[in-house]
C-alpha cells in the first residue's frame, strides 16, 4: 500500500516538482519515498531518495512513490522499481496471489531479486503483456515506463479499491493517487466542478465515473488498462480498455435447500481463501469489527486460519462505539465484546469526542479530496484507533451487503418482481426485521400493479410520482449495478479514510472469485423467509454466535449524526453552511436554489461538506491551498 505520483511533460521536469507532488502523499506512505528522473532533466543536487536510473525517454518522464511497507520491507522493495534495466514502474496496491505467480515465472525462467509483488508485477507484465492483469487477484493501481519501447501501461483494479486521478492538458501529464497532490503542481490548471456539485446536492457523491469535483482532473476507471506510446499521453485524451467483466444470474430460480446447503459450502470455502490470501504480509495485521455478520464472519475466518498457522497471539479486533448519552442509539459496543469474548479476541474500542466533530469532519473530508455523502466518523474513527496500535493491515467486511443483498431496501425490487402468488404468501415473513414490513408491502403492491395494469403502465405512473429507478428488474441485476456503482462510493471511503491514518485496508468480500460465484447465485438464496444476507448466514450458522448469524437488526455503521447536528453543533453547522465566500460561489454558480431545499438532515451535511470542501481547497483568495503542510498536519500519525 503506498502513495504513486508521476509527470510526464514536453518540457524538461525539475526534481523538485515530483518532489513537492510527492510529499503530499507522505500519509500513504510514511516508511520511505523514492523518485525516478528521466534523462536530461534538472536535478538541482541528489535526493536520497533518487533512483539513479535515467533512460532516455521523449517526453520527460518522472515518477514518484511514497512506500507504507507491508510485503518485503528491506531495500528490495524500493519504488520506482526498474526491472531488466528496460521497465520502471510505480505502484500502489497489493496482488494477493504474488507467491503463485512468482512459481509460475519461475518456471518459465524468470528470476526475482526480491520477495516483492512488485516486481511479480514486472515479470508477469514482461511474460503476458496486458493479459497478466485478469491473473492478478488483488487490488492495484500502477504505471508502468517501457523505456526500451518508450511507451507507458497503466491499469486500475477490477473494482477500484485503489485510485488513480490524472491531469492531461498543455503537453502535460499528471497522475497520483489523490487529487490533492495534482493541485500541488503549479501548472495544474482546475477550479471546482459546478456540475458535480449539482449533482452532489441533488443525489449523493458518486464515485464510478470519470468527472470529479474538479475542472480538468479526471478518474482513471476500474477494471481497465492503457497501453500506449509516451507521446500520446500528451497528444489525446486516454481510451481505455475493460479487461473484466462478469455477468449477473437473471433466473427465477425457487429456493431449494439441498441447494442452498451447497452453494453456503462453496461461498464459504471461497471467502475462507480470500482471508487466507489478505493475511499474507511481514507486518502485523487485525480487522475493523462493526458486530454484525459480514465483519465477524472475518474475524472468525481469521481467528481459525491463524490457529491453523500455529500462531498463538490474540487477533486483534478495532471498533467505534457510542456509549455518551444522546448516541446510544447507534451503539454496537454489546455485540462487538460478545463476539469477542465468543473468539477470544482482543478488542480495541474508540468512541468519537463529541466536541471534535467540527475539525475532525474538515480533516476527513480534505482526506477524500472531495464532500462525501456522511460524516464518515465510524469509519474514519476506527482506523484512527488502529493508528495507535502495532497493526498496519486491517480486513474490513465493505461489500457484502451489495452481493448478499443486505439492505432492507432491496426487499422491494424482491417482491416486486416474484411471482405474485408467492410475494403475496412471503411478505409476512419480512414483519420480524425492524423497518422492513412496509418496504416488502411496496413490493407487493407495485407487483399487483404490474399484473392489473402492466408493467408499462405501472412504470409511467411511478415515473409520474418522481421514482427514478424500474422496480421490476430482477433483484441480481439490482445487486449488479449497486456493486458497479454504490458501491465504488464506500470502496473510495475506505481507502481514503484507512491511508488518512497510514492504514492499508485490504476487502476479502471483494476478492474477483467471491463476486464471480455470487454473481451466480439466484436471488432466491439472499433473501429467503424474512432473512437477507440468507446465504451467509447458512454458511457462519454453527461457527459464530446465534445472536450475530439469526440478527434482524443489525443497523450497519450507524453514526449519531441526528445527534451532533442537532444540539451542540447546530449553530456551528448553520455557519459553515452559510459562510459567504462559499454562498458567494453559489450564487455565481446560479446553483443557490440547491440550498434552499436543504431541509433534511442528509441534505442539510451535504452542503455541510461541500462548504467545507470548496473553502478548504479553493479558499478565500480563490486557490487551492498548500497541500503538503495541510497533509502532514491531518495525518499525523497517533
Amino acid at each position: 500500500m503506498c502513495g504513486i505520483t508521476g509527470i510526464i511533460s514536453i518540457h524538461p521536469i525539475a526534481l523538485q516538482a515530483i518532489q513537492t507532488i510527492n510529499d503530499v502523499l507522505v500519509h500513504r506512505g510514511p516508511d520511505g519515498a523514492g523518485l525516478m528522473l528521466s534523462a536530461g532533466q534538472e536535478r538541482a543536487g541528489d535526493w536520497p531518495g533518487l533512483i539513479h536510473y535515467s533512460p532516455s525517454l521523449s517526453p520527460y518522464v518522472a515518477l514518484g512513490h511514497r512506500r507504507l511497507s507491508i510485503v518485503e520491507l528491506s531495500a528490495l522493495g524500493h519504488q520506482p522499481m526498474v526491472y531488466q534495466d528496460r521497465y520502471v514502474i510505480t505502484f500502489n496496491g497489493e496482488i494477493y496471489n504474488h507467491v503463485e505467480l512468482r512459481a509460475e515465472l519461475e518456471g518459465m525462467g524468470y528470476q526475482f531479486r526480491s520477495h516483492s509483488d512488485t516486481e511479480v508485477i514486472l515479470a508477469a507484465y514482461d511474460a503476458w503483456g496486458p493479459d497478466c492483469l485478469p491473473r492478478f487477484n488483488g487490488m492495484w493501481a500502477f504505471a508502468i515506463i517501457d523505456s526500451q519501447e518508450q511507451r507507458v501501461f497503466i491499469a486500475r483494479d477490477r473494482f477500484g479499491v485503489k485510485p488513480f486521478y490524472y491531469y492531461q492538458r498543455n503537453g502535460l501529464f499528471v497522475f497520483a493517487s489523490e487529487i490533492k497532490a495534482i493541485v500541488a503542481h503549479p501548472e495544474v490548471e482546475t477550479a471546482p466542478d459546478l456540475a458535480y456539485a449539482r449533482d452532489y446536492l441533488a443525489y449523493g457523491p458518486h464515485e464510478d465515473g470519470a468527472r470529479t469535483a474538479f475542472t480538468n482532473i479526471l478518474r482513471f476507471p476500474a477494471t481497465s488498462y492503457v497501453e500506449c506510446p509516451l507521446r500520446a499521453l500528451l497528444e489525446q485524451p486516454l481510451t481505455p480498455q475493460v479487461f473484466w467483466s462478469v455477468e449477473p444470474n437473471t433466473s427465477n430460480e425457487a429456493f431449494d435447500e439441498a441447494t442452498a446447503s451447497r452453494l453456503a459450502q462453496q461461498y464459504y470455502d471461497l471467502l475462507e481463501d480470500a482471508v487466507r490470501l489478505r493475511l499474507r504480509a511481514d507486518v502485523k495485521v487485525g480487522s475493523a469489527l462493526s458486530g454484525g455478520l459480514d465483519s465477524s464472519s472475518i474475524v472468525y475466518l481469521i481467528n481459525k486460519l491463524l490457529k491453523e498457522q500455529g500462531r498463538e497471539e490474540l487477533q486483534e479486533t478495532f471498533s467505534c462505539v457510542y456509549l455518551s448519552p444522546g448516541t446510544e442509539h447507534c451503539d454496537e459496543s454489546e455485540h462487538i465484546n460478545n463476539l469477542a469474548q465468543a473468539l477470544g479476541v482482543h478488542s480495541n474500542q474508540i468512541e468519537p469526542s463529541e466536541k471534535d466533530i467540527p475539525a475532525e469532519n474538515d480533516k476527513m473530508i480534505y482526506a477524500m479530496d472531495y464532500p462525501p455523502e456522511s460524516t464518515c466518523m465510524s469509519g474514519w474513527h476506527t482506523f484512527k484507533r488502529v493508528a495507535a496500535s502495532d497493526v498496519t493491515v486491517t480486513l474490513d467486511g465493505q461489500g457484502a451487503d451489495e452481493q448478499l443483498a443486505g439492505y432492507l431496501n432491496y426487499w422491494m425490487y424482491w417482491f416486486a418482481q416474484m411471482p405474485l402468488w408467492r410475494a403475496l404468501t412471503t411478505w409476512p415473513t419480512v414483519r420480524a426485521v425492524p423497518g422492513a414490513t412496509h418496504i416488502a408491502l411496496r413490493g407487493v403492491v407495485l407487483n399487483l400493479c404490474r399484473h392489473l395494469i402492466g408493467k408499462r403502465l405501472s412504470l409511467a405512473l411511478l415515473h409520474s410520482l418522481g421514482y427514478r429507478t424500474d422496480p421490476f428488474v430482477p433483484l441480481n441485476t439490482v445487486l449488479h449495478h449497486a456493486r458497479q456503482h454504490g458501491l465504488a462510493t464506500l470502496i473510495h471511503y475506505s481507502d481514503v479514510v484507512s491511508m488518512a491514518w497510514s492504514i492499508e485496508s485490504r476487502m476479502p468480500f471483494m476478492d474477483y472469485r467471491l463476486v464471480e460465484f455470487l454473481a451466480s447465485v439466484p436471488a432466491a438464496y439472499k433473501l429467503h423467509q424474512g432473512w437477507t444476507k440468507y446465504l451467509s448466514r447458512l454458511a457462519f450458522a454453527g461457527k459464530l454466535p446465534d445472536e450475530i448469524v439469526w440478527r434482524k437488526d443489525k443497523m450497519g455503521w450507524p453514526i449519531p449524526e441526528d445527534h451532533w447536528f442537532g444540539g451542540r453543533h447546530k449553530e456551528w453547522m448553520d455557519r459553515q453552511m452559510a459562510r459567504p465566500i462559499f454562498l458567494q460561489w453559489f450564487e455565481q454558480a446560479s446553483t443557490a436554489q440547491a440550498l434552499h431545499g436543504a431541509h433534511t438532515l442528509t441534505k442539510r451535511i451535504r452542503v455541510l461538506n461541500l462548504s467545507s470542501w470548496y473553502c478548504q481547497f479553493f479558499g478565500d483568495k480563490g486557490t487551492v491551498r498548500e497541500a503538503h503542510a495541510s497533509a502532514q498536519e491531518i495525518t499525523s500519525r497517533a
